[in-house]
């Protein structure tokens, strides 16, 4: 019977320690960036009806307690797109993608897709603007 009870000790254990972490989880975060995070679904809402930094800044703070710069507001909402571009995630279902998401599934954001095109192409020959040596190959002589 010794094995039945330790077992029942420890589901009570599990039990009462995720009803500790639920009760935890409705707790606002300790720093501005988890706040963001926890509002970030509304803030992308705001932001994709068309409302402005200033004013997104203006209800975070009546409205969540949360004092920044529109700078700071712009610096934590582009650190989040960035990790769900890595993620290659999209927080908004629907035809409208979100600028990170698009940024990550374009083939221009490959930070060395300008130095391939340009070492792709034929290179320059300075004779051939000069009319210098015979760059057609004509023997002139």
């Amino acid at each position: 019977m010794r094995g039945s009870r330790d077992s029942e000790t420890l589901l009570d254990w599990v039990t009462l320690a995720r009803a500790r972490f639920a009760r935890h989880r409705n707790e606002k975060p300790a720093t501005k960036a988890g706040q963001i995070r926890a509002l970030w679904p509304d803030i992308e809402a705001a932001l994709e009806g068309g409302q402005s930094m200033k004013s997104i800044r203006k209800w975070l703070e009546e409205d969540a307690g949360i004092t920044l710069s529109i700078t700071s507001l712009t610096s934590y909402i582009s650190r989040i797109r960035r990790r769900l571009a890595a993620k290659g995630e999209q927080t908004l279902p629907g035809p409208s993608s979100s600028v990170a998401s698009r940024a990550a599934a374009s083939p221009e954001h490959d930070p060395l897709a300008q130095a391939k095109r340009v070492l792709s192409q034929p290179k320059f020959d300075i004779r051939k603007l000069h009319n210098d040596g015979d760059p057609q190959g004509r023997n002139l002589i």
